[in-house]
């Protein structure tokens, strides 16, 4: 496993060559966020939800400079590669050895939803299926402890992780008592880790939570019912013959009227389906990104099913490989769009500091009055202006005196934002953006 661990994690370096290591929205704003930490100031009043394992780490990365973003999505890329590698072991081991199984597994995790563009730009979704898949790992070896750790990292990345991580501090709490200690320290450290930072940053220690609750167009949160729309976005998220599987794992459990080891990837995974949608209900997003580990979940208990079906008879073999091939190619094709925007996004990031120094330097942009830029650029803006994410306007129409960074946030996109000509005039421009300026 540690050679298939070296391989995956080489593989996912040697992306940065092929796939613009360029950060996405919430990424620049925890890169923005972790600087600000590491000198010793934090301001959170603007911006996405506040996470607080990303940012610290982000924060150990902040006096590296301009590395600083290529290793935080370097490390996420890492982590889709930890996760499969996890997968395989784990469905290989449910499955008795079947390598199928873990094959089918980590083909599975890898393009669950839209995994591959989140881990191309640095989003969350791959860390904290490594960190799951590793705190399972850990606890079906006997390393409760490392578990406990493991499941604290991920609920430090995602909250929909804290009722699994609350049942296992139950349960080690009553087997081994010497793990008492730190299954108390995480209870309270926990919460303490997403609150206090907000509260210091911003003033509202729910401030994050206030965030969370305001949804984009389309989004789960915005239809006539919630949790059923949150639920039918994240069915669509596991590679559709996956779910076959799980159904003939269910078949074979139900004479026998109990749960075999391979359908508890599915229960976790269905579990925190749930959660996104309950909170979908309670008036969270519940966007399909919040769902993906719980379907990288059920994508290993339904990679065994399949491989049991597959066992049977060499035609049922043709028709699984067949299935999923069929599933997994059009996903396949976004590898083309995926490098295409992450090209366009490192253009963006690289060239807005040509742009700024371009207009006079950072000074003269401050001095002229309000930095407006598109929606969702902020972060980016306020990271290479490096200025906290308020003093950056995304809301259109501008207004002076300001200056206005204009771009096209993906490459067929129109450029915005938007301005009235006659009030503010040209005083830079790159070729991915444009400089317009109101002085006083």
């Amino acid at each position: 496993m540690k050679r298939a661990l070296l391989i995956a994690v080489g593989l996912a370096l040697a992306s940065m060559l092929v796939v613009a290591p360029a950060p996405s929205y919430d990424p620049w704003a925890w890169l923005l966020w972790g600087r600000e930490i590491a000198g010793g100031s934090l301001s959170t009043a603007e911006g996405p939800a506040f996470k607080p394992l990303p940012v610290a780490v982000c924060a150990l990365f902040a006096p590296l400079g301009d590395a600083a973003p290529w290793l935080w999505v370097a490390l996420v890329r890492c982590a889709a590669a930890v996760g499969a590698v996890l997968a395989f072991d784990l469905a290989r081991q449910l499955a008795r050895g079947s390598n199928l199984a873990g094959a089918l597994a980590a083909l599975g995790v890898l393009l669950c939803g839209a995994l591959p563009a989140m881990t191309a730009a640095g989003a969350d979704a791959a860390p904290a299926i490594a960190l799951a898949l590793g705190a399972v790992t850990a606890w079906r070896s006997g390393r409760t402890g490392l578990a406990l750790g493991l499941g604290a990292a991920c609920g430090l990345v995602r909250v929909e992780a804290w009722p699994f991580l609350a049942g296992a501090g139950v349960v080690a709490w009553r087997r081994e008592p010497r793990l008492r200690p730190l299954a108390g320290g995480i209870a309270i450290a926990l919460p303490a880790l997403w609150l206090v930072p907000e509260l210091l940053g911003s003033g509202d220690a729910l401030r994050s939570s206030d965030r969370a609750q305001i949804p984009n167009p389309g989004q789960p949160a915005l239809a006539a019912v919630p949790f059923l729309a949150s639920l039918e976005e994240a069915a669509g998220l596991p590679l559709w013959p996956l779910w076959i599987g799980v159904a003939v794992l269910l078949a074979a459990a139900l004479p026998a009227r109990r749960a075999t080891p391979a359908l508890l990837p599915a229960a976790a995974g269905a579990a925190w389906l749930a959660i996104v949608a309950l909170m979908a209900e309670a008036g969270f997003t519940g966007e399909a990104r919040y769902a993906v580990p719980g379907a990288a979940m059920l994508a290993i208990s339904g990679a065994v099913g399949l491989a049991a079906l597959a066992n049977r008879h060499p035609l049922a073999a043709v028709a699984v490989l067949a299935a999923v091939a069929a599933a997994a190619l059009p996903r396949l094709d976004d590898a083309g769009p995926i490098r295409r925007d992450q090209a366009h996004q490192q253009a963006l990031a690289s060239q807005l500091a040509d742009a700024v120094r371009a207009a006079g330097g950072r000074a003269a942009v401050l001095a002229c009055g309000r930095p407006y830029v598109g929606r969702l650029r902020g972060p980016l803006m306020a990271y290479r202006m490096d200025v906290e994410k308020r003093v950056i306007e995304p809301d259109e129409p501008p207004r002076a005196p300001g200056v206005v960074f204009r771009s096209r946030l993906h490459a067929d996109d129109p450029v915005l934002p938007g301005v009235v000509p006659d009030r503010f005039l040209e005083v830079a421009r790159t070729p991915e953006w444009q400089v317009l300026a109101a002085c006083t």
